[in-house]
């Protein structure tokens, strides 16, 4: 290794256990990151972190043996919290190391693969030359399953990252069948929780949940705004299950116009609250994209008055089939004059876009 390049290894503790003893990261140096590995050893000798302390500590050894005396030995530490949290804690404490320590290269050490998310992070700021990852050995034996599971379960009840999913979500399911028992409805329970089931997939699958942690975090206004989308959402979905219930859940042209009257505007008058809350954040910054969330409220309008007037046409005549709908709709030219109005929007929001990107290329 060349004598002008410093390289540093980065041990990545990333739900911050370290933090039990009192620590605070980042931890840098070899004198000092051996110390807290010996004094995590001895309060919690089983952890997986203990592992990737460890095997940093070894990867400079190897190295100043090798010759690599330019080497450092690094432990920074995320947030047990959310993924997020984590991320900006390392990313702070990685800035902070690259800007004591002065490394041109460094060799990341990690034990898992959410640990490993913070990669694109640490790439972002440093050449990465390695990537070590800890598995740690396992005798075969039942004894010694049965010693593993015991440390998983411990980890489940203690950890939140983990309790919040196999303790969390199971005892609102267990909750939400308990009072339906309670209420003789036991009918619904399957239904209800397939929903839930379905809406947490839907969340976790396209990263919603991240979404909205994010916006959370951004300012009052939008947390005020996301409290009242989600209860207007709420209460549309009460009213839509009161609609199906005076219909005896039918499902005939009539029936689903009715469904559609006493729900679609509430539902979309239920998103205002989002969008005018960004609104005003985007106001309050002066920021020239405020047109954005003008088209989405003026869109929004549109859509509104668009289905009310096909619904309230639709109650009036009362079609028996989906082709004299579409015969009913041809009459009125109430799709036509939606194109219109998409066609005119599309081409005042490219229009805007352009004068936008002209604009940031200015400032």
């Amino acid at each position: 290794m060349s004598s002008s390049k410093k390289i540093a290894i980065i041990a990545i503790d990333f739900d911050n256990d370290i933090s039990k003893l009192g620590v605070n990261t980042p931890i840098v140096g070899y004198g000092n990151v051996l110390k807290v590995a010996n004094d995590y050893a001895l309060s919690s000798p089983q952890d997986s972190d203990l592992n990737v302390i460890f095997t940093a500590l070894k990867l400079y050894n190897d190295l100043i043996k090798s010759g690599g005396s330019s080497a450092e030995v690094v432990l920074v530490a995320g947030d047990a919290s959310s993924s997020s949290k984590a991320g900006i804690k390392i990313s702070d404490e990685l800035d902070r190391v690259l800007a004591g320590v002065g490394v041109s290269d460094v060799i990341v050490v990690v034990d898992s693969a959410e640990d490993e998310k913070v990669l694109p992070i640490i790439q972002s700021k440093v050449n990465v030359v390695g990537v070590e990852r800890v598995i740690v050995e396992q005798l075969r034996g039942v004894e010694e399953t049965y010693v593993l599971l015991g440390r998983y379960l411990r980890k489940i009840l203690e950890e939140r990252r983990f309790s919040k999913v196999f303790l969390g979500f199971p005892g609102i399911l267990i909750l939400i069948y308990s009072v339906f028992l309670m209420i003789n409805l036991v009918t619904y329970v399957s239904p209800v929780i397939s929903l839930l089931i379905a809406i947490l997939l839907i969340f976790k699958g396209f990263g919603l949940d991240e979404a909205v942690s994010k916006w959370w975090r951004m300012s009052p206004i939008t947390r005020i705004s996301l409290i009242l989308t989600t209860l207007s959402v709420a209460m549309t979905g009460v009213i839509f299950y009161i609609s199906l219930a005076s219909r005896g859940y039918n499902y005939d042209v009539n029936s689903i116009v009715l469904y559609l009257s006493n729900t679609v505007p509430f539902f979309l008058l239920s998103l205002i609250p989002l969008i005018v809350g960004r609104l005003t954040l985007r106001v309050l910054r002066r920021s020239i994209k405020i047109w954005r969330d003008l088209i989405a409220l003026t869109l929004l309008l549109i859509f509104y008055q668009f289905l009310t007037r096909v619904l309230e046409v639709m109650s009036s005549l009362q079609p028996t089939d989906v082709q004299q709908v579409m015969i009913i709709l041809n009459e009125y030219r109430i799709t036509n004059m939606l194109f219109i109005y998409i066609i005119v929007i599309m081409s005042v929001s490219a229009i805007l876009y352009i004068v936008e990107k002209k604009f940031m290329r200015t400032y």
